[in-house]
């Protein structure tokens, strides 16, 4: 019995995983559009392409923290 309930659990825990994951398409929406304008706005003040990474994670956290389902 307990093996069907293991195999049951398992089969929930993929699920939800799997559900989790439409907010990865949000995220990385959200992420790419911030980052063009962050991008754009640091490019403008005289900041060196070269920061535009490191920047970006900085962005993408804040950001992904706002944003319920992703990871």
């Amino acid at each position: 019995m307990s093996g069907i309930l293991d195999k049951a659990a398992d089969a929930v825990g993929g699920n939800n995983d799997q559900s989790a994951q439409g907010g990865d398409n949000i995220e990385r929406s959200a992420d790419n559009a911030a980052n063009t304008e962050i991008n754009d706005k640091a490019t403008d003040a005289g900041i060196p392409k070269g920061a535009d990474s490191t920047i970006d994670k900085v962005a993408d956290s804040k950001i992904n923290d706002e944003i319920p389902g992703g990871n």
